[in-house]
């Protein structure tokens, strides 16, 4: 009671507390009234410190505010021009720029990537075709590069190192034939705005479009004034120190909700410096090409394009570091547009309900969004699905579902879970199973498991009050070369990097599937399990179609040890 005394106090000091406010008049003050129920309960319940909620039209800005705390040490708290760590939302500002330079005819979309970034290469596999990579395809996650490239990424190694670095790894997929999102395809992107533009990439986006905005607290090193102003990142409730970061042109930007305002009624209002209107309506267009894996996904140039049942075409994209989560949604139809920035690790998922959910009561309130969506999302009912049986590679790591006595083994917090079936066929966890649950995995008793055939794959999906998530593809457990089978076992990472190194890499045999352990306790306690298929005595791929899907795993010689190397890092044999 005294808490809720305490918050309730807090809620109803927040517009004394926050200067910076801009809060929404006439019918839109129903808006924030609504949407501080549901913040005011994230607050209560410590699903996040601190919140900064831009909403915006093509005219300016609707409603600016903080919420909560910037840094529970102090007591600092949220205002709308508390810096953030906003992760991929980077992606789309510098999409913004290559699409700058495109306007200038110094970057050419469609012409390949090793003709207009000096340094480029990436090996392919013998049963890859070869075809060349071009602008197009990073800005829109269909290179074919690998989604991450782990060594190294939280270090202060400049992110162009990796176009170097990618000479001795492997493409995941032929170019132009799967989505696949990469964080170093943007790094790739933001070397090729060096190349093409004669500055430094962040020169570049600071000169052609924060500074012309006027978003001059924003940047990606801080200065003294900026530091001042930035949240502290949150783990576990607690105040961690922020990790450096490799990746600027995919990650690093620092930016408040009130100057992320300024650029998304720029693009609203069709005044993006540099930018023809054009090119702008390009970056919103799906990047879909004949015979294309899509999964449903529909990519843009630094931003996902989607079909919302209630909104209609909603352009955007999250973003997700150590300590920080956001999201950044425009409504082109509507002219709305909406930033959620939050302070506390794993809170892109808030973000993302967040804004969703305040799109549309402000859509709603100004009369935008047709009756007829509103009703004809009401008794949607999934069809075309089986009952799940077998291996899955997801985001959640190996989920293997036994379909006859029905139960789930979650691999990756190692628990052998028991299902129910539902008259629909689907499957669920029974309410004994939820309770065995750890915190963080809650979630998983939310869910109604069924498998659907995409893009001619049998895909896991899932059910998550009403809206369909796909979790990954059903594994091949084809039998392997006798050699893997002698690889079996630990290995000791010999290249760490300090904290933020993969450490306790395994090969296992998992039911007949070859399986890569290994653990990154910087982001999680439990240990990562993979599905790998082995492609030859020394290669194998990792299986599913998430981030990490057809990255190789490879078995080097080196001195005179068998070696697994893995996203740049090297291990050696423990028993060696």
């Amino acid at each position: 009671m005294i808490l809720l005394l305490v918050l309730t106090s807090c809620a109803t000091l927040d517009r004394q507390l926050d200067p910076n406010a801009v809060l929404p008049e006439g019918e839109m003050e129903a808006v924030r009234s609504e949407a501080k129920k549901l913040i005011d309960r994230l607050l209560e319940e410590e699903i996040v410190p601190g919140l900064s909620i831009a909403l915006v039209d093509a005219r300016g800005p609707v409603w600016l505010e903080g919420f909560g705390m910037a840094d529970s040490r102090t007591g600092e708290r949220v205002d709308s021009r508390t810096l953030f760590r906003i992760g991929s939302l980077t992606k789309p500002v510098t999409a913004i720029a290559v699409m700058q330079l495109v306007a200038e005819a110094k970057i050419d979309l469609d012409a390949p990537l090793s003709e207009q970034l000096q340094g480029f290469s990436i090996r392919h596999h013998e049963h890859q075709e070869r075809a060349p990579v071009t602008p197009r395809q990073l800005l829109s996650h269909r290179s074919g590069l690998p989604s991450d490239l782990r060594k190294g990424m939280y270090t202060d190694t400049p992110f162009t190192q990796v176009t170097e670095l990618l000479h001795d790894e492997y493409a995941a997929y032929r170019p132009g034939k799967r989505y696949s999102y990469s964080n170093i395809g943007y790094d790739l992107l933001g070397h090729l705005i060096e190349q093409r533009s004669g500055v430094a990439y962040t020169e570049f986006v600071e000169r052609s479009l924060l500074a012309p905005l006027g978003m001059v607290g924003s940047g990606y090193t801080l200065s003294e004034q900026m530091a001042a102003r930035l949240s502290a990142g949150h783990m576990d409730g607690l105040v961690r120190p922020h990790p450096p970061l490799r990746d600027t042109p995919a990650l690093g930007l620092y930016a408040s909700g009130e100057e992320l305002g300024l650029l998304m009624s720029a693009m609203l209002g069709r005044r993006v410096p540099g930018l023809p209107n054009e090119l702008l309506k390009q970056m919103w267009q799906p990047q879909i090409s004949d015979g294309q894996v899509s999964l449903g996904v529909l990519p843009g140039f630094g931003w996902f394009i989607e079909e919302h049942p209630v909104l209609g075409k909603h352009v955007r994209h999250g973003g997700t570091t150590m300590l920080f989560g956001s999201e950044m949604a425009l409504l082109p139809q509507q002219g709305l547009g909406i930033a959620v920035l939050a302070n506390g690790a794993g809170s892109n998922r808030v973000a993302r309900e967040m804004a969703t959910t305040i799109l549309t009561i402000a859509a709603s309130i100004r009369g935008t969004v047709p009756k007829r969506r509103l009703q004809r999302i009401a008794n949607q009912r999934p069809s075309g699905f089986n009952t799940p049986s077998g291996g899955y590679a997801t985001d959640l790591g190996l989920l293997m579902v036994d379909a006859e006595q029905p139960r789930l083994c979650a691999c990756i917090i190692e628990r052998i879970l028991d299902l129910v079936r539902f008259d629909d066929g689907s499957l669920g966890l029974t309410p004994e199973s939820i309770e065995e649950l750890p915190e963080g995995y809650r979630v998983l008793g939310e869910l109604r498991l069924r498998e659907r055939e995409i893009n001619g794959m049998d895909v896991l999906v899932a059910d998550r009050n009403g809206n369909e998530i796909m979790l990954g593809n059903r594994i091949e457990s084809d039998r392997w070369q006798a050699s893997w089978k002698e690889r079996l076992g630990s290995y000791r990472t010999i290249n760490p990097d300090g904290e933020f190194s993969i450490q306790d890499l395994k090969l296992s045999d998992q039911d007949g599937v070859l399986c890569l352990h290994y653990r990154a306790p910087h982001l999680s306690d439990n240990q990562i399990r993979v599905p790998l298929q082995p492609i030859s005595d020394t290669e194998a791929v990792v299986q599913g179609f998430g981030r990490g899907g057809g990255e190789t795993v490879q078995i080097v010689e080196v001195n005179g040890k068998q070696c697994l190397k893995f996203s740049g890092y090297m291990g050696e044999p423990r028993d060696q």
